[in-house]
């Protein structure tokens, strides 16, 4: 489960995301709760495009032409 810290709340701000997001009137202007959603929907981006960088690597390891070696003189 994650919490995220509420500046409205005084006793306990400490609250869970799911409260925020069905209770919460004011979810669309805190500044915690849209940092929290931002920082979630990249971490979702990112681990659903892994697995097509992965692969974008290899076929660029795989494809690039080896340099000839260089002599100083």
């Amino acid at each position: 489960m994650d919490y995220i810290t509420c500046d409205r709340r005084k006793n306990s701000p400490q609250i869970n995301v799911l409260i925020c997001e069905k209770k919460c009137q004011h979810r669309n202007t805190c500044s915690t709760y849209l940092s929290y959603a931002k920082v979630k929907s990249l971490a979702a981006s990112l681990s659903s495009g892994a697995g097509r960088t992965d692969g974008l690597l290899v076929m660029q390891e795989t494809t690039h032409p080896t340099l000839p070696a260089v002599t100083v003189k």
